[in-house]
C-alpha cells in the first residue's frame, strides 16, 4: 500500500487507474501536502528558483521580478525573492541561505560586477545586466540606448548638456555612458558629468552646480535619477522643459506619471525578467548548453520633458 501511495504522489512506478483514483481522493480528503524540501532532497527537483536583486526600492526591479515570477509560474516554478539592499554581505548571505532550500537555479543581479565571479554555486545561474565569463546573461542594449539618448539630444538642438551616469565601478553604467558620449561626439559640449548611485538622491555638494549651470538638457543613467534631478530643478526655480530638458533611461511606470512626463529609453523590465527565466529553464534542462548572452533591443519613448531648444532655454539662466 505504501509503495502504491508513493507511486501516485511522485508519478513513479505503476498502479491501476482505480487505485490511483482512490489515493488521490484520500489525499484530497486529508488535505495532505508533501514536504517540498524532503522531495527536493530525494529527487533533486524542487521546482523553485531564486531571484536576487540589488535594491527593491528601485522601481525597475519589482517590474523585473514580476516578469520572472509570471514566466516561472507558467512553467510550474516558485520563486524565492532576495533583496540585497545594495549590500554585498547581505547578498552573499542571502544566496547562501537560499542554497539550503535546494533551488534548481538562480537569477542574479549582483551588487558589484566582481562579486559573482568568485562564487561556485551548486545550481545554474543566469546573470542580469552583466556579461560575466562562464555565466548565461541577459540585458538590454545599454550602449545602443546611450547612443539613442545622444541622438535625441542632438535632434532637438541641444549643444550644452549635463550627464548623470551610474557608478564608475559599474560596467553596465559605463557602457551606457560610453554610448552617450560616442553619440554626442564633438557636436555638443558635456558641461558636467557626475557618476552617481542609481537613486533619486542628488548629493547636496553638486545640487548648486547643477541648478546654476546653463545646460539646456540633462541626461541620466536611470529614470529614478532623472526624477531626482527634476526635483532639483523644481526646487531651484528652473522649469522642465521650458528652461531645461531631461532625458531618462529605463521607462519605468513612474516615467509616465511624473509631471512633466519623462522622455526615456524604453526597455521592458518584465520582458527582461521573463527572458532571464527562459534562459535559466533551458540551462536547468540541459546543463551542457554553451554559455549564452542575450541582448534585447531598446527604443525611445518621447514625453513632455524633452523640448527643442528655444531662445529662452538657450540663454544663461544662472541666478
Amino acid at each position: 500500500i505504501r509503495d502504491s501511495v508513493s507511486y501516485v504522489l511522485n508519478g513513479t512506478g505503476s498502479v491501476s487507474e482505480a487505485t490511483a483514483a482512490r489515493v488521490r481522493a484520500c489525499v484530497e480528503e486529508l488535505g495532505y501536502r508533501p514536504n517540498a524540501l524532503a522531495v527536493a532532497h530525494r529527487t533533486g527537483r524542487s521546482r523553485t528558483i531564486g531571484l536576487a536583486v540589488t535594491d527593491l526600492t528601485n522601481p525597475f526591479f519589482p517590474e523585473f521580478a514580476q516578469g520572472v515570477h509570471q514566466a516561472a509560474a507558467t512553467s510550474g516554478f516558485a520563486v524565492f525573492l532576495l533583496d540585497a539592499h545594495r549590500s554585498e554581505s547581505a547578498e552573499i548571505e542571502g544566496v547562501t541561505r537560499l542554497a539550503d532550500r535546494f533551488p534548481e537555479g538562480l537569477i542574479w543581479v549582483p551588487v558589484r560586477d566582481d562579486i559573482i565571479s568568485d562564487q561556485d554555486f551548486p545550481f545554474p545561474t543566469v546573470v542580469f545586466d552583466r556579461d560575466i565569463d562562464g555565466f548565461d546573461s541577459v540585458r538590454a542594449d545599454i550602449h545602443g540606448g546611450g547612443m539613442l539618448q545622444a541622438e535625441y539630444v542632438l535632434r532637438y538642438g541641444h549643444t550644452r548638456v549635463g550627464l548623470i551616469s551610474g557608478p564608475e565601478w559599474h560596467d553596465t553604467s559605463q557602457l551606457r555612458r560610453r554610448g552617450f558620449l560616442e553619440g554626442i561626439g564633438d557636436r555638443a559640449e558635456v558641461v558636467w558629468d557626475f557618476p552617481l548611485e542609481h537613486s533619486s538622491h542628488i548629493p547636496p555638494d553638486i545640487v548648486d552646480e547643477i541648478a546654476a549651470s546653463d545646460v539646456t538638457c540633462a541626461v541620466t543613467s536611470t529614470d529614478i535619477q532623472a526624477i531626482g534631478l527634476m526635483n532639483v530643478y523644481r526646487g531651484s526655480g528652473r522649469i522642465v522643459p521650458d528652461d531645461v530638458s531631461v532625458v531618462g533611461f529605463d521607462d519605468i511606470e513612474l516615467a509616465s506619471l511624473v509631471s512633466p512626463g519623462l522622455t526615456s529609453v524604453h526597455l521592458s523590465a518584465r520582458t527582461l525578467g521573463a527572458t532571464a527565466f527562459e534562459l535559466l529553464a533551458q540551462r536547468i534542462a540541459d546543463p551542457d548548453l554553451p554559455v549564452r548572452r542575450t541582448v534585447l533591443p531598446v527604443s525611445m519613448i518621447e514625453r513632455e520633458s524633452l523640448r527643442e531648444v528655444t531662445d529662452r532655454a538657450a540663454r544663461d539662466l544662472r541666478p
